[in-house]
């Protein structure tokens, strides 16, 4: 039969009561909701925040965040927004940026966004204001963190409280604790901020509640975690690379039940009940009118795998993992002799530098021989967004060497790594000067076990082989290392610096402790201490750190901060440049301030009145001992000292 058969039947059973009413019924309207997360610290919001997205019922108006350092944690979401395809939705911080970010755990994912969009430029609660205002009685606020935020918005706007459709949160625990047979105690959100959750609780505004009785079972493991993190969809890769940074073995998803409860009960017993909050924090069932409408059990399992189904449907085309491309292929080269000049190192045994990295997590087990610490890659997408793949996501270790130093003619790479799964590795590095990445790749590394390699950073180039080698002068960023997404990858004791000259015959540091040389960055900030950075005479480029009075002897000194405490090994030497006028000695001291202890070696015989080179030799010293600054310091007043291309290492034993 066709179509122009049917014709007068479907007339006719337009016709009908029933048959009409359905055909004239509109979609149901999508719930608009604002998302108020502490994203960064459990993974549970992030696993919430890819609900919203994949829930046709709500309609996400915007996102804020709460709680310590509330910027990041926004960053977090727009990074996490941008590679879902929804940097449409706005965020707004709770806080102020911090002149130095959190960056433990997934706080790292916020730290180098791979992305244009950014946080709104005013605060949580003033977008939060302005969003009800704007819609007063449709909005539903979905408080998945602690109440500071909502909070505030109440005592600093009363008369948005009829704006407010309900408050659907996440927090308290009635009649369980953390463990389902244990008492009520202060459930993590409410006790972050008590007097917020007072406020909140007895605000009037509508509540729904998700406390500690309905969510504290639903752990996320076996096959349905597995299912979920090996999705391989723009939002699970994400969550995945989120998961990883975390740094669990299984997530409860206490926060993606409230979500649920923004558009149905699903699995969960719902009671009317009156709550507030005591002093300590504990949420206690009062009589009363009832405020809120209660989870109070949950059926563990349906809601476990309607969640993965929902943001993971097994109906999604899966891509197979991503393996790096081998373009640009290179060869490890020699490591060499005593560099020229060492422009970045990072062997990953303190975290003094850690907000800087940018990709990977530290490992305390699988380490080379000599090492306490290495850093395990997680998966990442190409940090390069302009000719990399933006939908690939491989294994990667980055690490970012503030503030982007200058390059000298003969750039080369030393680190040491161990690959399984693959003997392909890309290195990569971004040119600040140029704005665009280079990159070399290594074949058929061994798999298996540590090794130590070296690279010639001048033969990297773009994916299509062009760009040129890196030139003298040339500003870097980003040091990067890919491998495979279903590979695994450590990287240990990174070495950025600039070839030997002809003639040099001292071995390789065997370990670099701390390099300085001022020509970039800022006195006080990326080179704290007591000095002037200023710039060199020509010929001479670039810049040097002058000396300063000492207010305490009335002498000159450069007082060069470590920007923490760093280990020394059996031995150490200082090498440095410098140009001394007005006195024939100098002294040079390592130094921890905080204990009062360190080290004083007398040079003398020093060149005057041209840039000279010197090494200080401290000879033994206690393996583990810590320093935390150097000084130079001058025998007179009237003299003058500048210092430059400082390198503190341990030094080679004979033989190396």
């Amino acid at each position: 039969m066709h179509f122009h058969d049917l014709a007068p039947v479907l007339a006719l059973l337009l016709l009908l009561p029933g048959a009409a009413a359905a055909q004239a019924q509109p979609p149901a309207a999508r719930i608009p909701v604002l998302l108020d997360t502490d994203i960064g610290d459990d993974i549970d919001d992030a696993l919430a925040l890819a609900l919203v997205l994949r829930s046709p019922e709500l309609d996400l108006r915007g996102v804020t965040t709460v709680l310590g350092d509330a910027h990041t944690r926004a960053l977090i979401v727009c990074r996490l927004l941008h590679a879902a395809g929804r940097e449409d939705v706005p965020v707004a911080a709770g806080a102020a940026a911090r002149p130095v970010p959190e960056f433990k755990g997934q706080m790292q994912y916020g730290l180098r966004p791979a992305f244009r969009n950014r946080p709104e430029r005013e605060t949580a609660v003033g977008f939060l204001y302005r969003q009800l205002k704007a819609r007063p009685g449709e909005l539903t606020v979905l408080a998945v963190g602690p109440l500071t935020n909502v909070a505030e918005l109440l005592h600093k706007h009363p008369d948005c409280k009829p704006w407010i459709r309900r408050i659907v949160l996440m927090g308290g625990a009635v009649r369980v604790g953390y463990n389902a047979k244990a008492p009520p105690v202060p459930e993590w959100n409410i006790k972050s901020d008590v007097k917020a959750a007072r406020d909140v609780f007895a605000s009037g505004v509508p509540l729904v509640v998700a406390p500690l009785d309905a969510t504290t079972t639903v752990g996320l493991e076996g096959k349905l975690l597995r299912r979920l993190l090996d999705a391989r969809t723009p939002l699970t890769d994400q969550l995945h690379a989120l998961y990883q940074l975390w740094g669990e073995k299984t997530p409860v998803l206490y926060d993606p039940v409230a979500v649920m409860l923004c558009f149905k009960d699903g699995p969960c017993k719902m009671e009317e009940l009156r709550l507030e909050v005591d002093d300590r924090g504990v949420t206690r069932i009062v009589p009363g009118k009832p405020n809120a409408r209660v989870a109070t059990a949950i059926r563990r399992d349906e809601f476990l795998t309607w969640y993965v189904e929902r943001v993971a449907p097994e109906t999604e085309k899966k891509p197979g993992p991503s393996a790096i491309g081998l373009t640009n292929p290179s060869k490890p080269v020699p490591r060499g002799v005593m560099p020229n000049l060492v422009h970045v190192l990072e062997d990953y045994e303190t975290d003094i530098e850690r907000r800087w990295w940018l990709c990977g997590v530290a490992e305390t087990k699988d380490v080379p021989a000599g090492s306490k610490r290495a850093c395990r890659a997680v998966l990442a997408n190409d940090f390069d967004g302009r000719t990399g793949d933006p939908r690939a996501l491989y294994k990667a270790v980055i690490f970012n060497p503030v503030p982007g130093p200058p390059m000298g003619k003969n750039t080369r790479l030393s680190f040491r790594c161990k690959l399984q799964g693959t003997g392909n590795l890309r290195v990569q590095i971004y040119s600040l000067s140029k704005n665009y990445h280079r990159h070399l790749t290594l074949r058929g590394l061994p798999q298996g076990e540590w090794q130590a390699l070296a690279v010639d950073m001048t033969t990297a180039r773009q994916p299509d082989g062009s760009g040129g080698p890196l030139s003298e002068g040339e500003r870097i960023d980003d040091i990067q290392f890919y491998t495979d997404a279903a590979a695994e990858l450590l990287i240990d004791d990174i070495v950025l610096y600039d070839a030997a000259p002809p003639g040099e015959k001292r071995a390789f540091p065997a370990r670099p402790i701390f390099t300085a040389w001022f020509d970039t960055g800022r006195q006080g900030k990326e080179w704290p201490g007591d000095f002037e950075i200023v710039a060199k005479q020509p010929p001479q480029t670039w810049k040097a750190a002058k000396s300063v009075l000492n207010k305490e002897t009335g002498k000159p000194w450069v007082r060069v901060g470590l920007r923490g405490e760093r280990p020394l090994g059996g031995a150490t030497r200082l090498r440095f440049r410098y140009h001394l006028a007005g006195a024939d000695a100098l002294e040079v001291k390592l130094v921890n301030r905080k204990a009062g202890t360190g080290h004083t070696l007398a040079l003398k015989d020093v060149a005057q009145g041209k840039w000279a080179e010197a090494v200080a030799d401290f000879g033994a010293t206690r393996p583990g001992e810590r320093v935390d600054e150097i000084q130079f310091l001058l025998p007179r007043a009237g003299a003058e000292l500048l210092v430059d291309d400082v390198l503190l290492h341990e030094p080679a034993t004979k033989g190396q």
